[in-house]
């Protein structure tokens, strides 16, 4: 017999066989910011979840200067101190990180 639950993060329904104990639920509401998830770009590649190598689109050396740039850089709010930079709808900046598909850990 099943148990019926509910994503705690997306709202959707999913069934799991009783005392299978932690479950991992892949988010799929038709709501992007709630189905993916930003993580920080640490290297020139990735393996997804097929195990299939993907490339990041940064150079090795470039990656520890990802972030520096700035939209008003030259200007006087530059040498003020502040930072106008391309954000995710989550929040994350553009030049740091990169989208995945969010995969939410359920604890039984």
């Amino acid at each position: 017999m099943g148990a019926t639950k509910i994503c705690p993060r997306c709202n959707q329904v999913y069934i799991i066989v009783e005392h299978t104990g932690d479950y991992i639920h892949k988010c799929s509401s038709g709501n992007a910011t709630l189905d993916n998830e930003d993580v920080p770009v640490i290297s020139a590649t990735i393996e997804d979840e097929n195990g299939q190598t993907i490339s990041t689109g940064r150079k090795v050396g470039c990656i520890l200067w990802q972030g520096v740039q700035n939209k008003l850089w030259g200007s006087k709010a530059a040498i003020r101190g502040e930072d106008v930079e391309t954000m995710s709808s989550r929040g994350a900046r553009v030049s740091t990180h990169r989208v995945r598909k969010h995969q939410e850990y359920i604890k039984d």
